[in-house]
């Protein structure tokens, strides 16, 4: 009977599997990285060489060489590298110990306190001048101007008078804020406030090349600011107006605009109407006009204003009334119309909502009909109750 267990014994005995050994149990990791950099190990210990690129080894090499490609990847895998197969950390070039006297050397000639000045006069508590320096830039470069009450606002307080008396009158308008109307001696509108440049201490242009410098403005309310040039252009081209000294129209624009010839044809007429009701919500309203227009007589427009909605139900006045030409009457109204929207009458007369009219000054009114037949790019601020020139 055959002993099966001295011949295995025999067998493993044999010379020929003296390096047979049970194979190494590897570290696992549910990491992709680490998972690869596994297989890679497999590799190199089959095969006593790392992947190369060819079709067959392509997907091992890749793994490989995007390892090598980052070092934190590198030292991701380098636990599990029991191979010796990465690439080693660069070992320091020297390694001994500075001296005392060296150590103290390298602290002195540090580029961090190269700028520092060797003055045995100052202080303790004393701030060398290169700090100072930077300090002051520092707080040149954070200061804000503040508004704060002006002293001697007595000797501004009539060019403020003049500008309102000029804005009512029409000698001046505001137009959309341009830098170049910002100079000293001129007025602006910001946040609905008129505000005059008096001062610019000009400290050139800017690193983006740019004016700017400090400046002292004085406002209607009696109050100053040392504003920076460039913050005060920045604010006024968001929401504000330049104060530009005008007339309404020159005599070559009448001659051009306002004289008839045999070309021009008649297209209707544009008619400014106050209402003539008793009804206290409406007689107590000011600056309140009827804008329309029409291709009859005004008259016979009018006629039966008494009974009309549209009309508030009661007789009219006529104001003004204009002849267009060479344009649709309803292209004109429509812009007079969406011109004052702001300002039109919220009101139910007999059910019905009349939408003609307006609560502006007639001086206003005038002035956009003149506005509008020259081809100016206006609109209305019912805020400061001035037209706006773009």
């Amino acid at each position: 009977m055959i002993n099966w267990d001295k011949e295995l014994e025999k067998i493993f005995e044999d010379p020929l599997l003296a390096d047979v050994t049970a194979p190494r149990k590897r570290t696992t990791s549910s990491d992709r990285l680490v998972a690869g950099f596994h297989e890679i190990l497999v590799f190199y210990e089959t095969n006593g060489r790392l992947p190369e690129d060819t079709p067959e080894e392509a997907s091992l090499f890749h793994k490989w060489k995007g390892i090598l490609k980052s070092g934190k990847k590198i030292e991701r895998c380098r636990p599990f590298d029991d191979l010796g197969i990465l690439p080693q950390p660069a070992q320091a070039v020297d390694q001994r110990e500075l001296t005392e006297e060296e150590q103290i050397e390298s602290i002195l000639n540090d580029p961090l306190l190269a700028d520092i000045e060797s003055d045995a006069d100052l202080g303790l508590f004393d701030i060398p001048e290169y700090m100072r320096q930077r300090l002051d830039a520092r707080k040149e470069a954070e200061y804000v101007g503040k508004r704060r009450p002006c002293e001697d606002f007595d000797k501004y307080a009539d060019g403020f008078k003049e500008i309102h008396e000029g804005l009512k009158s029409g000698t001046h308008k505001l137009v959309k804020f341009s830098i170049k109307h910002l100079k000293v001696g001129r007025y602006f509108v910001e946040d609905g406030i008129i505000g005059y440049l008096a001062a610019f201490e000009d400290e050139g242009v800017n690193k983006h090349g740019d004016r700017d410098g400090r400046t002292r403005v004085i406002y209607e309310n009696g109050s100053e600011s040392d504003i920076k040039y460039k913050t005060i252009t920045k604010n006024l081209s968001v929401t504000g107006y330049s104060v530009i000294d005008c007339t309404d129209i020159t005599d070559e624009d009448f001659e051009k605009y306002f004289t008839l010839t045999d070309k021009d044809v008649e297209s209707g007429t544009i008619y400014v109407l106050r209402s003539k009701s008793t009804r206290p919500e409406i007689a107590a309203i000011k600056d309140l006009y009827k804008i329309g227009f029409t291709v009859t007589s005004v008259e016979s427009r009018i006629a039966n204003a008494k009974n009309e909605p549209t009309y508030l139900c009661s007789d009219v006045e006529v104001v003004a009334t204009w002849k267009v030409y060479n344009v649709k009457s309803s292209t004109f109204e429509a812009l007079i119309h969406k011109l004052f929207a702001p300002v039109q009458l919220q009101i139910i007369v007999d059910g019905q909502r009349p939408k003609e009219w307006f609560i502006v000054s007639f001086r206003i009114i005038e002035e956009a009909v003149k506005a509008i037949i020259l081809g100016k790019q206006i609109e209305y601020n019912p805020d400061l109750q001035c037209l706006i020139y773009r």
